[in-house]
């Protein structure tokens, strides 16, 4: 009875101003760089100078970009792991040395008793992992200290 504007008739006029608004705001949109063509082309032509750039710097950097701990193994800690299976398969009869990727397996009365690793970057010496002891060195030990690390195991 007192109302003014109908449901209809107020959603209508709040459609009209947002199309209003909207068309304004279309037309001064601030003009970049003008057809699309244009910027196609650009952005062709920056992306070519930004890998010639990039290809440039990587085949002037002979060394990795990134030191990662996976690189650190090489193929020279495999023919070490190599070495130290040899050497103790020949002076400790009573431990079977299995070879794996980045350390070797110790096992007694096939029982897993000690993991082998040569790595420079983890500290010397030894930790236990859950009932398996793990001893690093940093380069192929000696029958020495071979015999001193697995006395204890």
């Amino acid at each position: 009875m007192y109302q003014t504007f109908s449901g209809s008739v107020l959603l209508s006029a709040v459609l009209l101003c947002s199309i209003a608004l909207f068309v304004i705001a279309l037309a001064l949109k601030p003009k970049t760089l003008g057809s699309d063509k244009e910027k196609w082309t650009k952005n062709k032509q920056a992306a070519k100078t930004a890998n010639a750039k990039f290809n440039a710097k990587s085949n002037a950097q002979s060394k990795p970009m990134f030191n990662s701990q996976v690189s650190a193994f090489g193929k020279a800690s495999n023919e070490q792991l190599l070495k130290l299976k040899n050497l103790i398969s020949k002076n400790f009869p009573d431990f079977t040395a299995l070879l794996r990727e980045h350390h070797l397996v110790l096992e007694r009365n096939a029982k897993k008793v000690a993991l082998l690793t040569l790595d420079a970057n983890t500290a010397l010496g030894r930790r236990r992992l859950g009932e398996v002891t793990v001893i690093n060195f940093h380069k192929v030990p000696s029958i020495e200290e071979l015999r001193v690390e697995l006395s204890g195991v």
